[in-house]
């Protein structure tokens, strides 16, 4: 069962120096949108489910197009959050395609699957 992300502490513990790793601004705004996008998209699918339910007309080809796009947001989120995990070194860029942070070693962008290697 998919459930609802909770947000991170913006600092993180460093193993050598004890002393809190700040980080990147951008990555943690963009973490929560994506949390705030995947709440949403989830109480609609869940919405839209189960007024097909009680009117026992579910229709599968509606839904299963809303699920993947929940399954992809909520992959993009995961990544999201190792990259801020890993810190700031683990960020490879910006794809030229759609703008979109990539993770260090990345063959494709997670946002619009464009080729990230020469």
């Amino acid at each position: 069962m998919i459930g609802v992300r909770r947000k991170r502490p913006e600092a993180v513990e460093t193993e050598d120096a004890g002393a809190p790793r700040q980080t990147d601004p951008e990555l943690l705004a963009q973490r929560d949108r994506l949390i705030e996008r995947f709440a949403l998209m989830q109480s609609e699918l869940g919405g839209l489910f189960y007024e097909m339910a009680i009117r026992d007309h579910v229709r599968m080809e509606v839904l299963i197009p809303k699920a993947a796009e929940l399954q992809r947001v909520d992959a993009e989120l995961a990544q999201l959050e190792r990259m801020i995990d890993s810190g700031p070194s683990s960020v490879g860029g910006h794809c030229s395609a759609c703008g979109a942070m990539y993770a260090r070693g990345s063959a494709f962008c997670a946002q619009c699957a464009h080729p990230l290697t020469a």
